[in-house]
């Protein structure tokens, strides 16, 4: 009703204005508001309740009608700009700044009232509102970093197509790729609607660089504008940018069963987006179980819907050598059988693969425990046929094999970092072989000391053929900052090392195993959304260094046949944490969203798991809705 609407405009700026004048009668005119207007406004209308003077740190914006705002406050000053983009910037950055209008008037909360440069000639006002109020109406995973919304739902034309304006035949290829991959995923229904050239016609992709190059410093913001009719457009400075805002796209597009046609809500819709974190991954043990190729393309596919952009491959370990290298034939014979492994093509495949999704992949080759199926194929490299691990640091032949291996692999997988292990290295077996015990005697040697003779020339050989190096952090926590600055450490013992680390000059990774190893299944999707990579860190030089983390899916009790309900849906809270503002933590919101992305990754072919389950992977509880299980 109108009359609604307006009594939702007069209270909005009141209570943002001025909260401790009238926190006493607001309870009850909200409770009307939630049935009158919605959840959006009656959510801004419950948030001026307390006791806080400004709104909270925020760069969320909600876009209200001309219809919605016959009072909207007072103002703070001009932004110099009718720019929507940069009046968000301008309002975001200002503590007392509550909102603005499009003629670039930015609103202030200490005065109530209504000024003369009303919205009566059609100018559009954005209310800057707090994360829950975007996400209950904006259901996307992860939560973009700045959202502005409005209230006109908008059906895409019968024609609807994307158009992208490309500066390479690269990037035309790799759109385009995209863009079918896309086209597919939306359109998901065989619809009998009739033809229309009405509502969304296209989205116009512009892509500023001409490189595909993917790394960890790639630019991957993006900026979608979604209007209530006519053309929608996307922008990125790179193609890894514009794959994440088609996911976004894609994520905001629902069938309507009524008309038959694809719509999406509350437009206009503006996102300006960008991940908080540059390193946001999942890694995948395929040596404890073997996982097909056709297993990890799709759970590439599953990393790319959450916005995750590496792929951290423990392709071998003790139990199996799944990888058949060109210049070491032998190794292979550590796998579990001839049906269970990777060519050398199929590894570049796969790289090739992950690159079209915007992910990287990091492969591990943990030495020098954790590497006992390498002493099949080279049982010299071994201490003994007995006692075969760690391995054998006393003859020149272990690190000509692990040459050999680097230099193979930097060919197969084009990331500039390798990760070297370095954890769990159990030196009994070094003791107990004469040959490996007289070598450490006459070098004065303690099995600590062979351990960091080994990493160094391991770490050295991977510098020496242009790859630098990940470690876990028993690496740090041995030998602190003897290794070069650009090294990373990986976290998984403890949380508090990441502290440590950082402020020892060093970047940091963190997977710590009592919340982010999905192996663990008791542990909750609330747990995994909790746990913050800056925790315990506030120095922002330190913050800088911490590049983000990792879920790891270990493969003890996980094969291709509950790999993804064990991964899925929890590692889309440490999606969220990685990419989304520090100040989204709301896990009752998250739980909706949740609940919707789970329903879309199982009508993606990605079988994640009930969102409420209180064991991963467990089956659903009963007949039921996605959406709610």
């Amino acid at each position: 009703p109108v009359s609604s609407r307006r009594l939702v405009g007069i209270f909005l700026w009141n209570i943002a204005l001025k909260p401790t004048a009238v926190s006493a009668q607001i309870s009850v005119a909200c409770s009307k508001m939630v049935a009158a207007c919605g959840v959006i406004l009656a959510a801004i209308c419950l948030a001026g309740a307390g006791a806080t003077t400004f709104p909270p740190k925020s760069d969320h914006f909600l876009r209200v009608d001309s219809a919605d705002a016959t009072c909207h406050g007072a103002d703070l000053h001009h932004g110099g700009t009718t720019d929507i983009p940069k009046l968000k910037e301008l309002c975001s950055n200002h503590e007392a700044c509550v909102g603005f209008n499009s003629r670039g008037m930015l609103k202030r909360d200490t005065s109530v009232g209504c000024q003369d440069n009303d919205l009566s000639d059609g100018a559009e006002l954005y209310v800057r509102v707090d994360e829950s109020a975007v996400a209950d109406q904006i259901g996307l995973v992860p939560l973009p970093m700045s959202a502005s919304q409005g209230t006109t739902t908008v059906s895409l034309a019968t024609e609807f197509t994307f158009k992208t304006k490309f500066t390479s035949e690269d990037v035309r290829e790799f759109m385009d790729t995209a863009t079918a991959e896309y086209f597919s995923l939306i359109f998901t229904h065989v619809s009998n609607a009739r033809n229309s050239t009405s509502g969304i016609t296209s989205l116009n992709i512009v892509v500023e660089s001409t490189s595909l190059d993917l790394s960890l410093s790639t630019d991957e913001s993006y900026k979608l504008s979604i209007p209530s009719s006519g053309v929608a457009t996307l922008s990125a400075a790179t193609v890894f940018g514009a794959r994440h805002g088609l996911e976004t796209f894609s994520q905001l597009v629902n069938f309507d069963l009524e008309s038959g046609r694809y719509v999406i809500a509350n437009t206009p819709i503006e996102i300006a987006d960008r991940p908080r974190f540059a390193h946001r991954g999942t890694m995948l043990d395929t040596s404890r179980h073997y996982h097909s190729l056709a297993t990890i393309k799709r759970f590439i596919r599953s990393l790319s819907y959450a916005k995750l952009n590496v792929f951290h491959w423990h392709i071998v370990d003790d139990q199996s050598f799944p990888l058949n290298l060109n210049t070491l034939p032998n190794l292979v014979k550590g796998a579990f059988s001839s049906q269970e492994i990777y060519t050398a093509e199929d590894v570049a495949h796969i790289v090739a693969y992950a690159k079209l999704h915007g992910v990287r992949v990091i492969p591990e080759f943990d030495t020098p425990g954790h590497a006992t199926s390498w002493c099949t194929g080279h049982p010299e490299i071994c201490p003994s046929a007995s006692c075969r691990g760690p391995l054998n640091p006393a003859t020149n032949a272990t690190f000509d094999v692990i040459g050999k291996l680097i230099s193979e692999c930097k060919t197969l997988f084009t990331d500039e970092y390798f990760h070297l292990g370095g954890d769990e290295v159990h030196a009994s077996c070094w003791n107990s072989t004469a040959s490996i015990a007289s070598w450490m005697k006459e070098k004065g040697f303690s099995t600590e000391d062979a351990y960091k003779y080994f990493v160094a020339i391991t770490h050295a050989t991977a510098r020496s053929l242009g790859r630098k190096s990940i470690h876990w952090e028993e690496v740090f926590n041995h030998f602190g900052g003897e290794l070069d600055k650009d090294t990373i450490f990986q976290v998984w013992l403890s949380h508090a090392t990441a502290a440590k680390i950082v402020a020892d000059g060093y970047q940091c990774i963190l997977s710590n195993s009592d919340v982010w190893y999905l192996d663990h299944l008791t542990v909750t999707w609330q747990q995994f959304y909790a746990n913050d990579p800056y925790m315990g860190i506030t120095n922002p030089t330190q913050q800088k260094l911490i590049l983000g983390g990792e879920t790891c899916m270990w493969s003890e009790t996980v094969d291709d046949s509950d790999v993804f309900n064990t991964v899925w849906p929890r590692a889309a809270a440490a999606a969220e944490r990685l990419w989304s503002a520090a100040t989204v933590k709301d896990t009752d919101m998250f739980q909706k969203r949740l609940l919707a992305f789970r329903c879309l990754l199982t009508r993606r072919g990605v079988f994640a798991a009930p969102v409420n389950n209180k064991s991963a992977r467990s089956a659903p509880p009963g007949p039921g809705s996605c959406f709610s299980q």
